[in-house]
């Protein structure tokens, strides 16, 4: 094995061997990428859609055998997170969030007298006041996820489930998916 060669190390120090736990021998694979967008409609704040079938889907359509997935929205106040799909946990989560940022609090996001208006999708009239909903997005901090594939299926824990949260209002919403790798 060749050592791993640091260059921002100091002169004189040991080099450090990389060490792989599983090496997967991709010589007689080849390479491919699929997306797919799946359309849905949330019903209110906090709604939590499994997305983890489709995924596994498009994994298997893809004919993938090892890469990664990556699960991804455009939306500022959604986020896509991979966790347990367990009601009183999501409950306890949803109540926890509504405490840590109640929704009828004030938000300079909110507020069209000092707001920059090109900042807005629209007129004021139709711009939702949801200052609450980016706050919650960034504390969860992310719109994506990524998913490793090994042997045709997504690596998962037993009671992972890669799920789509809205933290807004009820709307049409797209989630964008990606499986990269070789088959």
């Amino acid at each position: 094995m060749q050592p791993f060669t640091n260059p921002s190390r100091p002169a004189g120090d040991a080099p450090v061997a990389a060490r792989a736990d599983v090496v997967v021998e991709l010589d007689h694979l080849r390479p491919v990428m699929v997306r797919r967008s799946i359309d849905l409609l949330t019903e209110r704040a906090y709604h939590v859609t499994d997305v983890t079938d489709e995924c596994a889907d498009l994994v298997t359509a893809s004919g993938v055998q090892q890469g990664t997935l990556t699960v991804f929205t455009r939306h500022t106040t959604c986020a896509v997170k991979i966790n347990e799909r367990e009601t009183c946990f999501l409950e306890d989560f949803r109540l926890f969030m509504e405490k840590l940022v109640p929704p009828d609090a004030y938000y300079r996001h909110d507020d069209f007298e000092i707001r920059d208006p090109r900042t807005l999708a629209g007129t004021v009239e139709d711009e939702p006041a949801n200052g609450h909903s980016h706050i919650k997005q960034m504390l969860l901090g992310c719109a994506s996820e990524a998913v490793p594939v090994a042997a045709g299926g997504l690596v998962l824990g037993r009671w992972q489930r890669i799920m789509f949260i809205e933290l807004d209002q009820a709307r049409p919403r797209r989630i964008e998916l990606q499986v990269q790798g070789w088959r």
